[in-house]
């Protein structure tokens, strides 16, 4: 399994080609979107293309998008639209081979409900990653749920996500899922926004890649000097 990326910060100052191999580690992009659809804007009504919808409360919608028209919607009403123990959620599963599990991914979306008062309720993101094309065994090779009450989601669209996922061995592809939930509590009344999703692989920066070609450089030149 690989390691995670860390960046360890020295009180000492830095100097030169010591600075550029520093900030050339630690200076990172994400790569293009492999999500689809990432902000609900394709759809034909309540459906968003490219993601599956479960629960008679999960939409795409229009009611309050974080940019342009569209977003996903997933909403509770017990029990007047919803039954005690509803799960509503909306998901997008990759197709194989779209992961290379040699590289790490970053996962950001922006998020809000329409209430603080949170009882009785689970709202949270999880990303699996699958050997979707059985190469490995298939099924699951590694799994996160993060719950977004204890983050700190609010009525006010918050960016939310994991930096630099180690996609596990044997991963070839992820499913990625937004769930509202309701427990066996009366008269809940909730609704969650997701917009702007998206997931890539973490990259070099361009510019770092040239910095860390410098500092090579420099410490070749000091080694001819000696």
């Amino acid at each position: 399994m690989k390691k995670q990326n860390t960046t360890i910060q020295k009180s000492l100052p830095l100097i030169g080609s010591a600075a550029l191999l520093s900030f050339a580690l630690s200076d990172t992009v994400s790569a293009a979107n492999i999500l689809l659809n990432s902000g609900f804007e394709n759809g034909t009504a309540a459906d968003a293309d490219d993601w599956l919808e479960l629960g008679t409360g999960t939409a795409r919608s229009d009611i309050s998008p974080r940019t342009g028209g569209f977003h996903a919607y997933m909403s509770v009403s017990n029990p007047s639209t919803n039954p005690p123990g509803t799960a509503n959620f909306i998901e997008q599963a990759g197709p194989a081979n779209i992961i290379d599990n040699a590289q790490n991914y970053d996962l950001s979306f922006y998020a809000k409900v329409d209430s603080t008062d949170f009882t009785g309720q689970d709202i949270f993101f999880q990303i699996l990653w699958l050997d979707a094309d059985g190469s490995d065994g298939g099924g699951v090779k590694g799994e996160t749920l993060t719950k977004l009450i204890p983050a700190g989601i609010s009525t006010t669209y918050q960016e939310f996500g994991i930096p630099n996922m180690d996609a596990p061995d044997g991963s070839d592809s992820f499913l990625l899922r937004f769930q509202l939930s309701a427990g066996a509590v009366p008269d809940i009344t909730q609704g969650f926004s997701v917009d702007d999703a998206s997931l890539g692989a973490v990259v070099p920066e361009p510019a770092s890649l040239g910095l860390f070609s410098l500092a090579g450089l420099l410490t070749l030149a000091r080694r001819k000097r000696a």
